[in-house]
C-alpha cells in the first residue's frame, strides 16, 4: 500500500526479490491474491510465475488471470538451459495458459540462462508478450535490448542512473522494476523528472540511488550477495530500519542479524538522507 501511495506505477510480486523459490505453489497463489486485493486496481499488478515446470508456471498464469492480476512475468525455466527452440516452446505454453499480458524476464544471474536482445525480439512475437524486464548485468545489454525490441514491446531495466535519464528523456526505455522502493516517492519521481525535461532533478535522484545501491551492494556485487548479506535479506533489513514491514527472508536465505552489519546498512541509508530510527526486529 505504501508503495502505491508514494507514486509507484505498478506492483510486482513473486519475483526474485520476492523469493518465489522458497514458497510452495499454494503460497505463491496466496501471495498473489493478497497483493491484488491490497492494490485494489489502483495500479497494475504483475505476478511472477517463474517455474522449472511449464505445467506449474501455466497454472500460476491461469490463477493470476482469474484473481484479476493485470499481467504475469516469467524468466526462463531455472537450470533447464533451454535451446532457443525449447525456450520459445516453453513461453508459448506458459503464456498461452490465459489471455493476459505477459512479460519476459532476463536475469541470468538468477537462473544461469541469458536471453540476448535478438532472442528477446523473437520472443516478443508471442501474441501475449507486451514487455521485458531486462536485468542482465551491464547497461550496454539494456541499451541493446531497447534498440532491438523497444519498437515492439516495453523495455524495463536498470534505468535509474544518469545514463538512464538520458534514455528516458529521449523516449527510450519504459521503467524499472525490482529491489524494493527504499527511496520512496523519489524513485517514480525520477521518471517523472526525466520525461518532463527536468534533467537536474532526475540526475540528483539518480546519484542518490546510485550511492544507495553501491553502499548496500559493496565493491564486488554479484547480483545476489551484497556487502552485508544476501540481496533479499539486505533489502528487508533496510525496510525494517526505515519502519516498513520488511520481515525476514526464508531459508536457504538468512536474515541480516549481525549488529555490525545492521549498523552498516543504517549508515548507508543515512548517507543518502534516509531517516532510520527504528531498531531491527528480533
Amino acid at each position: 500500500g505504501s508503495a502505491v501511495d508514494r507514486g509507484a506505477d505498478g506492483i510486482c510480486v513473486n519475483g526474485s526479490t520476492g523469493e518465489w523459490f522458497s514458497q510452495t505453489v499454494d503460497e505463491r497463489r496466496r501471495v498473489a491474491e493478497v497483493a491484488v486485493a491490497a492494490v485494489a486496481g489502483r495500479v497494475p499488478t504483475v505476478v511472477g510465475v517463474t517455474c522449472s515446470r511449464a505445467d506449474d508456471a501455466a497454472a500460476l498464469v491461469e490463477h493470476a488471470a482469474r484473481i484479476g492480476a493485470d499481467s504475469v512475468m516469467a524468466a526462463p525455466p531455472p537450470l533447464a538451459r533451454p535451446t532457443e527452440r525449447e525456450l520459445e516452446a516453453y513461453y508459448r505454453e506458459v503464456f498461452g495458459a490465459a489471455v493476459i499480458p505477459a512479460w519476459l524476464y532476463n536475469f541470468p544471474q538468477d537462473n544461469g540462462h541469458p536471453v540476448g536482445p535478438d532472442e528477446i525480439t523473437r520472443l516478443a512475437r508471442i501474441p501475449t508478450v507486451v514487455a521485458v524486464k531486462q536485468s542482465a548485468a551491464g547497461f550496454d545489454e539494456l541499451v541493446a535490448t531497447v534498440e532491438a525490441a523497444g519498437g515492439a514491446i516495453r523495455v524495463f531495466g536498470s534505468l535509474l542512473s544518469r545514463a538512464g535519464a538520458a534514455l528516458v528523456a529521449a523516449g527510450l526505455g519504459d521503467g524499472q522494476v525490482g529491489s524494493g522502493m527504499l527511496l520512496g516517492a523519489d524513485q517514480p519521481g525520477f521518471f517523472v523528472a526525466a520525461r518532463s525535461g527536468d534533467r537536474r532533478r532526475a540526475e540528483a535522484i539518480a546519484d542518490r540511488f546510485g550511492a544507495l545501491m553501491a553502499g548496500l551492494a559493496g565493491p564486488r556485487p554479484d547480483g545476489y550477495n551484497w556487502a552485508f548479506g544476501g540481496m533479499q535479506a539486505t533489502l528487508k533489513a533496510a525496510m525494517n530500519l526505515l519502519g516498513e514491514p520488511g520481515g525476514h527472508p526464508r531459508r536457504p536465505k538468512l536474515p541480516v542479524d549481525d549488529p555490525t552489519a545492521l549498523e552498516g546498512i543504517r549508515r548507508v541509508l543515512r548517507g543518502v538522507g534516509l531517516d532510520c530510527p527504528h531498531p531491527a526486529p528480533a
